[in-house]
């Protein structure tokens, strides 16, 4: 029996942590015996420093921190410094402090003793932890080996959230407002569940080649099998980018009766197989680097550590003395229950466009400050966090404070600039509703595609030159020429900026496979070092299934009747793959990402126009560059972070993206039977709202570009194409400044007069120097798109000051507070909102309540104007002109097909 197993009561074997004495006596680092009860002194107990996250051994935790002495801590802490000083999340006050312990004793006016102390455990942390106080929040700085992960039981328990959640959330994802199993709750349930397999699966087994497979693990229900089951179930119920396949056969939409489920089946798995072999192949480039936090992962690791784990018994931080798991449900219940007030009883303050109540009828206030249809410039804009974004699909606590606060900046500049063209009527916008993602037509109706369709999904050339091209609003046309500069400046940039760490991996990946090395070789953080005692994934294993995505989707569109050429996927899987590296590096860091989605609209109609199916299946295999290849490495991060075997989350996340696409195409079959039972589906009459807006979305950008084709919106709106060369000219600006940035300043100082130089110097350039330190231009332009699709600043504004306030005020001031409570208070709080809005949704629309609301002025006054009109896309800041219809002549409409 292992040392670190004990016996209990029950008869089942628990997991027993060593003592320090005991440590110590296996492992003598050298330091003084003091060093270790100080450092868990200040760590435990009544403090202000950092907390210890839930289930952390304060013994095992000094030990691992005290490996180095002085000099080789203060040379570690040196390489730090210098590995990090493109990192735009790194705490400044740590750099400082870093700083000053490099520089010695005397610098930091410490004694020799306490220098070699502090030295000795910031590169200590730093060095065998993490650099980062966010992931220091929900990690531990050493690893169990033995503690249970992939077990019979974590399968039991993953699959059946697997099957359960694929099947309800794809099910129920057509609905307005959406309904469906949020992780967080399956989180909690998935507690209750391990520890009763635990108690009454039979404890027996069997060998197979010298190795021990039982039913049921000896040990508790474990933290390690608890996140291997989160992974598996969180990773494998996405449902996105196959909303294709819901396009392709509802009878609404294209009604495709050869798309079969063997051919849905086919084109799900492939693209997953893409996704994960993606995801494999950049693993040295986005996982392993230290700076690849991927902040989205660490709410479902705090939130699944606090259900598990236990607490560190009498510790009182900042006067608190409420455990994590408290702090969560009091959250829960208090936002649980106000949600009702902004969602049902008192609608005027969730999107609270108190502004336009002064004049309901004026367009202008309407467009400027709606909350509904116009763009939110509005400084109470909600009262409602589910709205404004802090919870649900929100960055909130999921993404650092400057990288939204840069995007928030961009945002209201974008926001600017749409205002700008609206009012001027560039390009016919002022006769469309400013900011909606629909397409219209000439009379500013919305756009009718049956009219220039044939019943083949083909153009209807005479019907379309009655009928006229498709238009677009201010909006929208901004977000696609912004996504078109933002693809080119993100390709130039990141791949100039990031030039060494991508050599880096592309050789590592080549040079280690030939010579049978580590795909560990280069990385010596603390994660990468304890990762190293399990076996890796190979190489050729992801390889492997990226050339398996490959061969089956040339099958899928070769072999069955869907228009697109089987060349096209070669293309797809070259710009797929360019534009991948400089989404999982910029979502890494600051969890946002590029929308590739519209680089997959343009570039089939380029290639192949007047042909929306060929469209709608690149549209579906792009997303898996995006989604899944994304999803799949925030994963691989998070096994890391779980310390969870790289060849069990493999193995895990394989199997269970396999029956993800079993049950979603399956689940495709069941709403193309109720379809054909009610005639309602996906139709906005269907009494249960079920009116798949998303799918709508997706039918009309296939139409808009796979019909009518890029060529013909390009001339029809000439500025745009020009917008890709607009964005790889700033991005060699961008770099140029920023290589040559101090010799300019060199340069300044020698030609201007040392008077004016100084004036300039202090009041020019030093402030937008320190200013554009804290920029990262790729993430921060990604704000400047957040337009279009009724999108605001009402869903912006409360929510940067939440995370200020989360994030930069309550982080810097009370640190230890929030590494103890933050996360668990943003799980409440979503946990609370999910469960009432399920409630709602289930009593108001499919319950008792069906069709009923409670009338009265403050759920009514916020639609009562020009603002809820635009909404709805009527209403535009210029009447249609005395000829009737705007836009081009009948004889100038495009027709490059």
């Amino acid at each position: 029996m292992s040392n670190l197993e004990e016996l209990d009561k029950t008869g089942v074997y628990k997991l027993e942590t060593p003592t320090l004495d005991e440590t110590l006596n296996e492992k003598d680092n050298g330091a003084p015996q003091d060093w270790y009860e100080r450092l868990k002194d200040e760590y435990s107990g009544h403090h202000e420093l950092e907390s210890l996250p839930p289930g952390c051994d304060p013994d095992r935790f000094a030990v691992a921190i005290f490996t180095m002495d002085e000099n080789q801590s203060a040379e570690c802490l040196a390489n730090i410094l210098n590995n990090l000083h493109n990192d735009y999340t790194f705490d400044l006050t740590q750099v400082a402090r870093m700083r000053e312990l490099i520089a010695g004793p005397e610098s930091c006016g410490l004694a020799h003793e306490e220098w070699a102390y502090q030295v000795c455990k910031m590169a200590g942390i730093f060095h065998n932890w993490s650099a980062y106080l966010e992931v220091r929040a929900v990690t531990l700085p050493y690893d169990n080996v033995e503690e249970p992960c992939e077990t019979f039981r974590a399968y039991l328990v993953g699959f059946f959230w697997v099957l359960v959640m694929t099947a309800v959330n794809t099910f129920f994802a057509p609905r307005q407002p959406g309904i469906g199993i949020p992780n967080q709750v399956a989180q909690l349930l998935c507690v209750p569940m391990g520890r009763g397999l635990a108690t009454i699966l039979p404890k027996w087994g069997f060998s197979i080649r010298g190795h021990r497979y039982e039913i049921n693990s000896h040990h508790p229900w474990s933290a390690k099998e608890q996140l291997f089951t989160t992974i598996i179930f969180s990773g494998s119920t996405s449902y996105g980018n196959f909303t294709g396949l819901l396009d392709m056969r509802m009878p609404i939409f294209f009604g495709q009766k050869w798309a079969t489920y063997g051919f849905c089946l086919l084109v799900a798995v492939s693209n997953q197989c893409f996704g994960m072999g993606m995801a494999g192949i950049l693993r040295r480039l986005t996982v392993y680097p230290t700076e690849a936090v991927w902040p989205g992962n660490l709410p479902t690791i705090a939130l699944t550590r606090a259900l598990v784990s236990g607490e560190n018994k009498n510790e009182v931080i900042n006067g608190w003395k409420l455990r994590r798991l408290h702090m969560f449900g009091i959250v829960a219940v208090i936002f649980g229950i106000y949600y009702w007030i902004p969602n049902e009883l008192f609608g005027a303050i969730r999107n609270f466009n108190w502004m336009t109540w002064i004049s309901p009828q004026n367009f202008t206030l309407a467009v400027v400050t709606g909350g509904f249809g116009g763009l939110g410039f509005n400084p109470i804009s909600s009262l409602d966090p589910s709205t404004f974004g802090f919870l649900g699909g929100g960055q909130g606590m999921s993404a650092p404070f400057f990288a939204q606060l840069q995007q928030y900046v961009l945002r209201i500049f974008g926001g600017i600039v749409i205002l700008a063209l609206y009012f001027s009527n560039s390009m016919w916008g002022a006769y469309l509703p400013i900011n909606s993602n629909g397409v219209f037509d000439n009379k500013g109706q919305n756009y009718n595609y049956t009219k220039v369709i044939n019943a083949d999904s083909t153009v209807n050339l005479d019907g379309y030159k009655d009928y006229g091209p498709p238009y677009y609003t201010t909006s929208n046309l901004f977000v696609t020429g912004g996504n078109f500069v933002y693809y080119t400046f993100s390709i130039v940039y990141v791949f100039v900026k990031y030039r060494y760490a991508l050599k880096k991996c592309f050789v590592g990946m080549v040079v280690n496979t030939w010579k049978r090395r580590s795909i560990y070789t280069g990385f010596t953080d603390g994660a990468t070092r304890m990762m190293r005692k399990y076996p890796e994934v190979p190489e050729w294993w992801y390889s492997i299934l990226f050339a398996c995505g490959f061969v089956t989707s040339i099958c899928s569109v070769a072999a069955f009747p869907t228009t697109t050429p089987w060349w096209s996927i070669f293309g797809l899987v070259g710009v797929g793959f360019v534009l991948t590296i400089p989404y999982t590096i910029i979502q890494s860091v600051a969890n946002t990402g590029i929308n590739l989605g519209v680089i997959w609209q343009v570039l089939p109609g380029v290639w192949f126009p007047g042909k929306p199916i060929a469209q709608l299946m690149l549209l579906m295999y792009g997303g898996a560059f995006e989604q899944e290849a994304g999803g799949f490495t925030a994963d691989l991060k998070y096994a890391m972070y779980a310390r969870i075997p790289p060849r069990a989350i493999f193995r895990g996340h394989l199997v269970a993206q396999v029956v993800n696409c079993i049950i979603y195409v399956a689940m495709i079959d069941v709403m193309l039977a109720y379809a054909n039972a009610t005639g309602t589906l996906c139709q906005y009459d269907n009494p249960q709202f079920m009116v798949c807006a998303y799918a709508h979305s997706v039918y009309s950008s296939t139409i808009a570009f796979g019909a009518f084709g890029t060529n013909n919106m390009f001339k029809l709106y000439p500025v745009i194409p020009y917008c890709f060369v607009i964005g790889a000219v700033l991005g060699v600006m961008w770099i140029v400044g920023e290589s040559y940035g101090p010799k300019i300043h060199v340069f300044l100082e020698k030609r201007m007069h040392a008077r004016s130089f100084t004036s300039f110097d202090r009041y020019v350039w030093t402030p937008c120097g320190n200013v554009l330190a804290y920029v990262h231009p790729a993430i921060a332009i990604n704000g400047m798109l957040q337009w279009s699709g009724n999108n605001g600043l009402t869903q912006a504004t409360q929510g940067i000051m939440l995370t200020w306030f989360f994030q930069f005020w309550l982080k810097r001031r009370y640190s230890a507070f929030w590494q103890k409570y933050a996360y668990l208070i943003w799980a409440g709080m979503a946990v609370g909102a999910t469960i009432s809005g399920l409630i709602i949704t289930l009593v108001f629309s499919f319950g008792a309540g069906s069709g009923k609301e409670l009338k009265w002025w403050g759920n009514e006054v916020q639609k009562d104007g020009i603002d809820y009109a635009l909404y709805n896309n009527k209403g535009s800041y210029l009447p249609l002109p005395e000829r009737g219809y705007f836009g081009l002549e009948p004889q100038d409409f495009p027709t490059n097909w």
